[in-house]
C-alpha cells in the first residue's frame, strides 16, 4: 500500500454538519446584539410602569432668588396634573400652586401659580421628564407673569403613589410691575395616581 499525500491549506473548509465557522459565529452574535439594541430602543421595556392617570399632591421648594439678599425660602405647594403613557414616552400636564413668601426685602409674594407641560422617557418604575410653561407671580398689590422650564425625575413606589424631584428655573418679567426676580427652584413632591 502506498501512502497518501495530505495536503495543508491555509483554507477552512466547508462545514457539512450544519455548524458555525468561527468567523461566522462573530456575525451572528454581532446580529443577535443589533436585534437586541433595536428592540431595547423601540419596545416597551420589560416590567414598565403605566404612567397613565390623573395625579395629585404636595410638594416641598427651596427658592432662590438671583437678587435676593437672603437666603433661600421654603415653599410649600399643591399639584394637579395628568399624564398620558405612549409607551416609552410619556406627556402631560400639571398646574401647581405654591406660598413662596418675602423673596427679596421689598417682595413679598402671596403665592405663584405654574401651568406646565411636560414630556418624560419611561424607565419602568422610574420617569425622567423634561418641563415647560409659565409661572403667575402674585402680591398683594400687583401681579406679572414669567418662563418656566426645567427638569424631573418620578418614582412610583407601587402604582398610586410617586415621590418625585424636580428643578425648575423661572424667568423674571422685567416689564412687569411687580418685578419679581428670576429664581430658580428645587423641590420634592408626593402625589397620588388616580
Amino acid at each position: 500500500m502506498t501512502p497518501a499525500i495530505v495536503r495543508t491549506s491555509n483554507r477552512t473548509p466547508p462545514l457539512h454538519d450544519g455548524g458555525v465557522r468561527r468567523g461566522d459565529a462573530k456575525v451572528t452574535w454581532r446580529v443577535m446584539a443589533s436585534g437586541l439594541g433595536i428592540a431595547l430602543m423601540f419596545g416597551v421595556p420589560v416590567g414598565a410602569g403605566d404612567w397613565s392617570g390623573f395625579f395629585l399632591g404636595a410638594s416641598m421648594a427651596r427658592t432662590s432668588a438671583s437678587s435676593a439678599d437672603r437666603g433661600p425660602v421654603s415653599a410649600p405647594g399643591l399639584h394637579l396634573g395628568y399624564d398620558h403613557d405612549f409607551g416609552r414616552i410619556v406627556l402631560g400636564g400639571e398646574v401647581e400652586v405654591d406660598r413662596s413668601g418675602r423673596l427679596t426685602p421689598d417682595l413679598q409674594e402671596d403665592q405663584t401659580s405654574r401651568v406646565k407641560l411636560r414630556a418624560g422617557y419611561d424607565l419602568g418604575e422610574t420617569l425622567g421628564y423634561v418641563t415647560i410653561g409659565t409661572a403667575r407671580n402674585e402680591s398683594a398689590t400687583d401681579s406679572d407673569n414669567g418662563a418656566v422650564y426645567g427638569v424631573g425625575v418620578s418614582y412610583s413606589l407601587n402604582g398610586a403613589l410617586r415621590l418625585s424631584g424636580e428643578y425648575l428655573h423661572q424667568d423674571a418679567n422685567d416689564g412687569a410691575a411687580l418685578q419679581a426676580p428670576a429664581r430658580d427652584i428645587l423641590s420634592i413632591r408626593a402625589s397620588f395616581q388616580f
